[in-house]
C-alpha cells in the first residue's frame, strides 16, 4: 500500500515539476553535497543509501544549531535531548538506556570517531562542513551500535584559502551565543583551522524552591592541523574541548503527578548543579600507494560529568504535599541525586580503499575500548557504585562494488565482530551524603557468599563476550545519468548487556539482531533544479532491546530487556523543487509501521508481576507519519544585498515514548514552525538573520517513563523539548 502512495505522489511531484519547467532559469541547480557515507567520497545523489546530506549552508539556511534540531529537516528521524543526553532514533529504533552499561542504536560519529557516550553529541555541533544521516542498518562498514543507522558529523577542516568568520546571536531565555572560526594556511604543507563557541542561556522551566533547570553555559573548542609533507602524504591533527557547567536537566512530573499544570513549571527540591566535560585527540594519516589509499585513524577521547541535583514532588492531584515528603506512596522525604561519572575511550581504526576503475572496494580492522568509574547516590536511600566498567570491540571488515557496465553495478560487504563487556561493582543502602557507609562492617564486604553486616546490598558483576557476522549485499542501476535505482539487503548486530546482580541473576539481555530489505531511488530533474528520492523497507528484528524504567532497589532504575520479534516497514519521500530562481520549496514524508511481534516477559515486570505480554504494541518513538515542508523566497536588491524569508513546519502523528503503551507517555500529534528571516549584505560580508522556531508554542515529549517504582500507570516522568524560541543572530566573514 504504501509503495503505491509513493509511487503516486512521485508522478504528482513531476508532473508540478514539468509544470514549472518553463519559469525555470538555466543557470538553476540544487547543490551537490559530496558524501563519505561508504568510506569514499561521492555525491549524496550517487550513493545507494537511504542517505540526508545537508551542507553547512543549508543547515544555516534551514535553522539547524543543534543536533536535535534535525528532526525537522530529516525523516524518519526522532532526536531530542534527554539528561544531558541525546537520544537518536532512526525509523523508530533507538535506545533511551543512557547509563554506562547502555549502548546507542544509532552510531554518533564526529569526523569517522564513533562518540559511545550520547551526552558526546550536544557540545559539538559547530563549525560544520555537512552532516550525513545514513538511515537503515550500517553493519559492515560502520558496524558498532549501527544498528538503525548513522549520524556523522563532519567539521571544516583546513584548508589553503585564508577565511575567518564569527557569529553573535540573542535570543530569549536572556540567550548569548558566540561563535567564530579562523583558517590560517602557513603554507602549501601546512594549514590551521580554529573554531569555538560559547553559550549562555537561562532555563526555560521554573522549578522553585530550587533554581531553574534546563539551562545552558558552555563552551567548546576545536583545532585542525593540517600536515602534508608530500603529495602522496597527509596527517590530521585534531583537538577538542567541550565544558557545561549548568544548573542542570529536570524530568517534568507526568498524569497525575503534573497536576494539569504547565509542563515547564514544576518543583524540584534543592538547587542544582552539573558540571558536563567531554574532550579529545584524534590524528587521521592517508597515505596514496600505487593501489589505493592507505588511512589509519585514531583517537582517545574523555567523558567527565559531575551532578548534584533534588527529586520532584510525586503527588496526585489534589493530594496533601507535606514539605517533608516527595513520595506519597512511601511517605519518604525528597532525595538528593549526586553523580559523577569519569568515561575514557580510545579508538583505532585502519582501512586501506581504492575509489577508481570498475571495481571499487575498501577493507580494514578495528578496535574500539572504553572504561567507566561511576558513583551514584540517590541519597538516603540507595547509591550505585561501579569503578570498573568496561567494554571493548573488535572488528574486520570489507566491502566492494563492481561496475558490471556503466549502468549496472553489484555491492557485497562483510564485517565479523567481537564485544567483550562487563564489570565489578554494587549496589549500596544507608550511605551518607558522601558515600561513606553508615552502619558496621563499612563499605567493604564480598560479594559471595555471607556477607557481614555493612552497606553493600548487593555486587554488581558481569563479563560477557559476543560475536557476529554481518552482512550486505546490493544492486543498483543507472536509468538515466540523473535517475538511480537501488535494493539492497543487509545485517545489523548490538552487543547483549546485563543489569545489575552478580550471574547468573543480574539481568542479562542477548545481542539484538536485524535483517533489513530496502529498495528505492534517487532522481533528478529539470536540468537538476528537481530532485525526488523515495526508499521502501522492511526489518525483521530479533532479540530486540527494549528499555524502560524498572525498580532496582526499591528505586527507579533502566531496566533493558529482549522483546524476541519485532517488524517495521515503512517509506520515504524526500524532494526539492527550485520553482524561480527565487523560490524554492524542499519536503519529506515518512510512512511507519512497527510493532512487537512476540515480546513476553515471563518474569513480568513493576506492571505485570509474574508474567507480562507486550505483543502487539507500537515500538516506541515510531510515529505512523512524520512530514516537513519548507518555502523561502528571496527578493534581490539593486545594491546586490539579498532577502530570504523561509518558513517550514513539521508534523507528527501521535506517538508512544514507552514500550508499555500507557497514556500518561503518549505524545499526540503536533506541528512545529519555524520562521527565519536573512538579510545578506552585498558581497556576503554579513548578514543579519532573525528567526522564531516552535511558533505554536508546542510542549512536545521527547522522553516518558510511567511510575514504576509506585506501580502506577496514570503517572511518571519525563523531558519536554524546548518552547518557544526566538531571536537574531549578526553573521561576519573576513
Amino acid at each position: 500500500m504504501f509503495t503505491r502512495s509513493i509511487l503516486a505522489a512521485s508522478a504528482a511531484v513531476q508532473v508540478l515539476m514539468l509544470a514549472t519547467a518553463a519559469h525555470a532559469q538555466s543557470n538553476m541547480e540544487i547543490e551537490e553535497v559530496v558524501v563519505t557515507a561508504q568510506r569514499r567520497e561521492e555525491t549524496a545523489q550517487s550513493t545507494p543509501l537511504a542517505i540526508t546530506a545537508l551542507s553547512a549552508d543549508q543547515l544555516e539556511k534551514q535553522g539547524v544549531r543543534t543536533v536535535t534540531d534535525l528532526t525537522t529537516v530529516v525523516p524518519g528521524v526522532q532526536i531530542g535531548s534527554v539528561g544531558g543526553s541525546v537520544e537518536i532514533a532512526v525509523r523508530g529504533i533507538g535506545s533511551t538506556n543512557n547509563t554506562e552499561v547502555g549502548d546507542p542504536a544509532v552510531a554518533f560519529n564526529v569526523d569517522g570517531v564513533y562518540m559511545a557516550r550520547p551526552r558526546s553529541a550536544a557540545g559539538l555541533f559547530f563549525d560544520l562542513d555537512r552532516t550525513e544521516v545514513l538511515r537503515g542498518p550500517q553493519g559492515t562498514l560502520y558496524g558498532r551500535n549501527a544498528t538503525a543507522g548513522s549520524l556523522n558529523v563532519i567539521t571544516k577542516k583546513p584548508t589553503s584559502e585564508y577565511e575567518a568568520n564569527a557569529q553573535l546571536e540573542l535570543g530569549n531565555y536572556s540567550l548569548i551565543r558566540a561563535s567564530g572560526a579562523v583558517n590560517l594556511p602557513f603554507s602549501d604543507k601546512v594549514a590551521v583551522r580554529a573554531a569555538f563557541q560559547t553559550a549562555k542561556r537561562d532555563g526555560y522551566t521554573s522549578n522553585a524552591p530550587s533554581n531553574d533547570y534546563n539551562d545552558e553555559d558552555a563552551v567548546a573548542l576545536r583545532l585542525h592541523v593540517l600536515l602534508k609533507p608530500t603529495e602522496n602524504f597527509s596527517l590530521l591533527l585534531s583537538g577538542d574541548y567541550f565544558r557545561n557547567d549548568y544548573v542542570g536537566s529536570a524530568s517534568a512530573p507526568l498524569g497525575q503527578y503534573a497536576a494539569g499544570g504547565d509542563p515547564y513549571t514544576f518543583p524540584i527540591s534543592r538547587d542544582g548543579a552539573s558540571n558536563q566535560q567531554n574532550y579529545g585527540l584524534s590524528a587521521q594519516a592517508d597515505l596514496d600507494l600505487s593501489f589505493g589509499v592507505l588511512t589509519y585513524l585514531g583517537a582517545i577521547r574523555n567523558d567527565l560529568v559531575h551532578t548534584l541535583a533534588g527529586s520532584g514532588r510525586n503527588y496526585r492531584v489534589g493530594a496533601p504535599r507535606p514539605p517533608s515528603s516527595c513520595d506519597p506512596v512511601l511517605g519518604l522525604g525528597c532525595n538528593t541525586i549526586y553523580f559523577d561519572s569519569d568515561e575514557q575511550q580510545e579508538s583505532h581504526e585502519l582501512r586501506l580503499g581504492n575509489a577508481e576503475g570498475r571495481f571499487k572496494w575498501v577493507g580494514g580492522l578495528y578496535y574500539f575500548k572504553e572504561t567507566n568509574n561511576v558513583y551514584a547516590n540517590i541519597f538516603p536511600l540507595v547509591a550505585f557504585i561501579q569503578p570498573n566498567t568496561y567494554s571493548d570491540s573488535k572488528a574486520v571488515f570489507a566491502q566492494g562494488t563492481y561496475s558490471f557496465t556503466d549502468q549496472l553495478r553489484a555491492t557485497a560487504g562483510l564485517r565479523y565482530t567481537r564485544d567483550h563487556k562487563g564489570r565489578t561493582g554494587g549496589t549500596y543502602v544507608a550511605l551518607n551524603s558522601n558515600g561513606g557507609c553508615q552502619m558496621p562492617g563499612g563499605m567493604e564486604r564480598p560479594f559471595f557468599g555471607a556477607p557481614p553486616p555493612g552497606c553493600l546490598l548487593y555486587g554488581n558483576v558481569a563479563d560477557f563476550t559476543w560475536e557476529s557476522t554481518d552482512y550486505k549485499l546490493g544492486m543498483e542501476f543507472d536509468l538515466t545519468p540523473t535517475s538511480l535505482l537501488f535494493v539492497s539487503t543487509s545485517t545489523g548486530y548490538k552487543a547483549g548487556g546485563y543489569g545489575d546482580g552478580l550471574p547468573p541473576l543480574n539481568n542479562k539481555y542477548e545481542p539484538e539482531r536485524l535483517t533489513a530489505y530496502e529498495v528505492g531511488a534517487k532522481n533528478r530533474f529539470m536540468e537538476n533544479r528537481a530532485q525526488l528520492n523515495l526508499s521502501a523497507f522492511y526489518y525483521d528484528y530479533q532479540d530486540f532491546q527494549v528499555t524502560g524504567t524498572g525498580v532496582v532497589a526499591g528505586q527507579p532504575s533502566a531496566v533493558t530487556v529482549n522483546a524476541a520479534k519485532a517488524t517495521l516497514y515503512g517509506a520515504e519521500l524526500e524532494g526539492t523543487l527550485l520553482i524561480t530562481e527565487n523560490d524554492r520549496i524542499d519536503g519529506s514524508a515518512a510512512y511507519l509501521h512497527a510493532e512487537y511481534k512476540d515480546f513476553a516477559l515471563l518474569g513480568g515486570d513493576s506492571f505485570s508481576p509474574g508474567f507480562a505480554d507486550y505483543s502487539g504494541l507500537t515500538l516506541a518513538k515510531s510515529p505512523e507519519w512524520t512530514f516537513n515542508l519548507g518555502y523561502q523566497h528571496s527578493w534581490s536588491f539593486t545594491n546586490d544585498g539579498r532577502l530570504t524569508v523561509r518558513v517550514q513546519t513539521h508534523y507528527e502523528s501521535s506517538k508512544n515514548l514507552d514500550y508499555h503503551n500507557f497514556d500518561v507517555t503518549e505524545q499526540d500529534a503536533y506541528t512545529k514552525t519555524d520562521l527565519i528571516v536573512t538579510y545578506d549584505a552585498p558581497g556576503g560580508v554579513w548578514s543579519l538573520m532573525a528567526y522564531g522556531r516552535n511558533l505554536e508554542d508546542e510542549a512536545v515529549l521527547v522522553q516518558g517513563s510511567p511510575d514504576a517504582q509506585n506501580v502506577n500507570r496514570v503517572a511518571g516522568s519525563g523531558a519536554y523539548a524546548p518552547p518557544r524560541l526566538y531571536g537574531v543572530q549578526l553573521s561576519a566573514r573576513f
